[in-house]
């Protein structure tokens, strides 16, 4: 509409073009106002309206102040823009210019479909690149897996991301005499946690390679420091803005032939059920976790040694298992509630264990969301 156009030209407009949520207003090719469709057909069909204002202009009846944005904005500014400005922008649209002069006019209906279609677009992608990781993930870990059916071939894992990805992992390796395990769960789950176990893992398979499997609290130490090297956590380093990341972990050295077990837990357990015993035995972990920047650089990890007669159950898990909140009270699953599980499955093979444990989890999680990446290790001597 140009400013001389009346109130007449305007509901004529609106009438043959149903579809038009509003109409500019233009002055010598600059927009001036935006005329509301449901706004303009409310007030101009109230008694006397259109014999007084019908010949007149039309700016009578215009918002004088509507969003204008030019062509070549981007969309992420133009919808920054459009909720900014308001529930007005949305509703009726706004102008588009080119050099300050009238270009077209955009409908808020029309921005939200886009932005959705965007946005389904980069989710798309996003979950095709994590979907990708996620086969990079386990191939890594698969040698692993590999490793423990040969060296326990009645060992039994579950390790279950909480995000397609996820920042736990384990590691198992073989040394003669022995085989030695790791249950570890990084800091975060995803995205970040994935990144982390790849920190956390090659440092520790280099720390294997140069040190052996046999001594699991060198081994924790040795992840440390890396870690906070890695991260520049270190006296005050600065390393990745608000970077305070780690692991907590669960190292085991464990000779078939004698029973002997060498355990070393930075926050996380190991827990223990004897044949004929009328409890399990829960070898708690240190409370200092593994990299983080209030883990001292040479701190000292202590080796617990267990012995195992033949027929000990022995699990190990990270916190996804007992931190789960669930039941009727919304309370973690607990330490407590798990040793009453693992004792009475004292006589059941370990991939049943696992199975029953899993199952336990998920009917205690009920419709709680899950919290943390699970992953938990199950063998009997």
């Amino acid at each position: 509409m140009a400013t001389d156009s009346t109130n007449e030209k305007v509901l004529e407009v609106f009438t043959q073009h149903h579809e038009l949520i509003s109409l500019p207003v233009v002055e010598n090719q600059r927009p001036i106002g935006l005329i509301n469709r449901d706004i303009f057909l409310s007030q101009i069909s109230k008694p006397f309206r259109i014999d007084l204002y019908g010949r007149k202009s039309c700016i009578a009846f215009m918002d004088k102040e509507p969003l204008i944005v030019d062509a070549s904005m981007d969309m992420e500014t133009l919808t920054f823009k459009a909720v900014e400005y308001g529930e007005k922008a949305l509703s009726d649209g706004f102008i588009i210019t080119r050099n300050g002069e009238f270009a077209g006019v955009g409908s808020g209906l029309q921005l939200m479909r886009a932005v959705a279609e965007m946005q389904a677009s980069r989710n798309r992608q996003i979950m095709h690149s994590i979907e990708y990781a996620s086969v990079i993930q386990q191939s890594a870990l698969r040698s692993s897996r590999e490793i423990l059916s040969r060296a326990c071939p009645g060992a039994d894992l579950v390790w279950e991301p909480r995000d397609v990805v996820g920042g736990d992992f384990y590691q198992f390796s073989v040394d003669g005499d022995g085989w030695f395990a790791t249950v570890a769960d990084c800091t975060g789950h995803g995205v970040p946690g994935a990144f982390m176990t790849l920190i956390a893992s090659s440092s520790l398979s280099q720390a294997v390679k140069e040190q052996g499997p046999r001594d699991p609290a060198s081994l924790l130490a040795s992840v440390n420091r890396s870690i906070k090297q890695m991260l520049g956590q270190i006296d005050g380093q600065d390393g990745t803005p608000g970077s305070d990341d780690g692991m907590d972990a669960a190292c085991f050295w464990f000779e078939p032939g004698t029973g002997r077990l060498v355990f070393a837990g930075a926050r996380l357990a190991l827990f223990v059920l004897r044949p004929d015993a009328d409890a399990v035995e829960v070898v708690e972990g240190q409370r200092k976790g593994v990299g983080y920047v209030d883990s001292e650089l040479d701190y000292a990890w202590q080796n617990v040694v267990v012995d195992l007669p033949t027929g000990s159950l022995v699990f190990v898990t990270t916190d996804g298992l007992v931190d789960q909140v669930g039941g009727s009270r919304a309370i973690a699953f607990g330490k407590r509630r798990l040793c009453e599980l693992l004792l009475s499955l004292a006589d059941t093979p370990p991939a049943q264990v696992n199975r029953d444990v899993l199952a336990a989890l998920e009917q205690w999680q009920g419709e709680h969301r899950r919290r943390d990446d699970v992953t938990f290790f199950c063998f009997r001597t």
